[in-house]
């Protein structure tokens, strides 16, 4: 026993020390030149139209896709003094940490994970490669990381709280939840963890089924009102079928048929687990390993599947989310890792539970040793080679990226003149010009 323990607070000794390096590497980042990307240049072009007094628009032209919640972020950066590079990536270091922390606590409260073992899985996240790449990037997932896991901390602390404490929560809650959709449209999927800890999560559900099974004529009828209610909003409700996100999926699935469009999901969400447990990017896996990543992420799918329904009978808020944040994720008809970004930690605990109920503890130390090395090894490679674009300097323009912007870059950093001036994002341009410090000293015309 002695030995156990003091196994144990060696393990918690190395997590904070590595948390604590970690850490560090992140805040290098900070100095990084601003790294666009297509959903990020969309999201600076919104904020930019905002503060010149377009609106939340893209050149003149509103984007019902994307919520406007992170380019109003930005502009408030921007109405602060520091609406640059070096402050966008401050702030998702500084969200990132917070996220984390709630996750902590989530394993802790809902999981009912070790202490030792839920550090270790915040490590995890940090090391995660789809963190470290987005966490430089100028887009909403860290933010909706963040919001939302404080989110889950309330409500989770909600559903068992007496009444009266129960209702402050949820009013603090409110408003962020609603913050939240505004960063994500995902973030629909609280609302129904919203409606499980109004009702008391557990105990309350037992309470309504008792009294719906004894009114059950009412009850049929009131809920055939509903429905017929929902389906007249949906159907008449310019938002959501207006929604260039909802009208590229109901064409897909007219296209492919059901069977077909379900079969290709899961291919993709299986090559999005298989990156996410392997901790790499499919782009970098020589296709030949596709397959074999495949089967990892499908096989991981099943064991958190099976986490998941270990984890059920004490049915909370945290199993609310995942379960209608996965079932929104499953249905996209295209592939993307950082999906699941807010999610990571939870899938990691998800995954603990149900590697727990197929192996043995001796097994499971061994195995856990192996993978966790293997895992932390190739974020620690991330994280590096995420730190030698920070300090690339000069040759940044030419390490960054797969080099459809390079020429672009180059033009910003160096004044040099393409061959070929269609090379030059003029979007792009513009919002280096505006965005990255290191060229701040640009007067406003050459910004433009």
């Amino acid at each position: 026993m002695n030995t156990m323990m003091a196994r144990v607070r060696s393990l918690s000794s190395f997590t904070r020390l590595a948390l604590a390096l970690v850490s560090l590497a992140y805040l290098l980042q900070v100095f990084t030149p601003l790294r666009l990307v297509g959903d990020g240049i969309d999201y600076l072009l919104e904020a930019s139209s905002a503060m010149d007094g377009g609106g939340f628009r893209v050149h003149g032209e509103s984007t019902i896709r994307r919520p406007p919640g992170y380019p109003a972020l930005i502009v408030v950066l921007a109405k602060a003094g520091v609406g640059y590079s070096w402050a966008i990536v401050a702030l998702n270091c500084l969200l990132l940490g917070v996220g984390c922390w709630a996750s902590y606590l989530l394993l802790r409260r809902s999981l009912q994970i070790e202490t030792e073992v839920a550090q270790f899985m915040c490590l995890m996240t940090l090391l995660s490669s789809v963190m470290i790449r987005h966490v430089t990037y100028p887009l909403s997932d860290i933010s909706y990381f963040a919001a939302s896991s404080i989110c889950l901390l309330v409500l989770l602390s909600a559903e068992t709280g007496v009444l009266a404490r129960r209702f402050w929560r949820l009013i603090f809650v409110l408003p962020l939840i609603a913050f939240c959709i505004e960063l994500r449209t995902v973030g629909i999927t609280l609302i129904p963890v919203l409606m499980w800890a109004t009702i008391g999560g557990q105990d309350g559900a037992r309470k309504i089924v008792r009294w719906l099974w004894e009114h059950r004529l009412r009850s049929g009828l009131l809920l055939l009102g509903l429905l017929l209610l929902a389906t007249v909003i949906i159907r008449r409700g310019d938002v959501f079928f207006a929604s260039r996100y909802v009208r590229y999926n109901l064409g897909v699935l007219e296209s492919r048929g059901i069977l077909a469009n379900i079969f290709l999901n899961l291919r993709l969400r299986s090559f999005e687990w298989g990156g996410l447990i392997l901790n790499v990017s499919v782009t970098s896996v020589p296709p030949r390993f596709w397959p074999a990543l495949q089967v990892v992420g499908f096989l991981g799918i099943l064991v958190g599947l099976t986490g998941i329904w270990q984890k059920s009978r004490k049915f909370d808020s945290l199993i609310c989310y995942v379960l209608g944040y996965g079932s929104v994720v499953l249905v996209c008809s295209w592939y993307d890792s950082r999906l699941w970004l807010p999610v990571v930690p939870f899938l990691l605990g998800f995954l603990w539970l149900g590697l727990k109920r197929f192996a043995s503890a001796k097994t499971m130390r061994w195995m856990m040793v192996v993978y966790c090395t293997f895992y932390c090894l190739l974020g620690v490679l991330a994280l590096a080679y995420s730190a030698r674009l920070t300090l690339a300097g000069p040759r940044f323009p030419d390490l960054y990226g797969d080099g459809r912007l390079a020429a672009t870059y180059r033009t910003a950093f160096r004044g040099e003149t393409p061959a070929n001036p269609n090379d030059i994002d003029p979007d792009v341009l513009y919002l280096l010009r505006r965005y990255e410090w290191r060229l701040a000293t640009k007067t406003p015309a050459d910004k433009k």
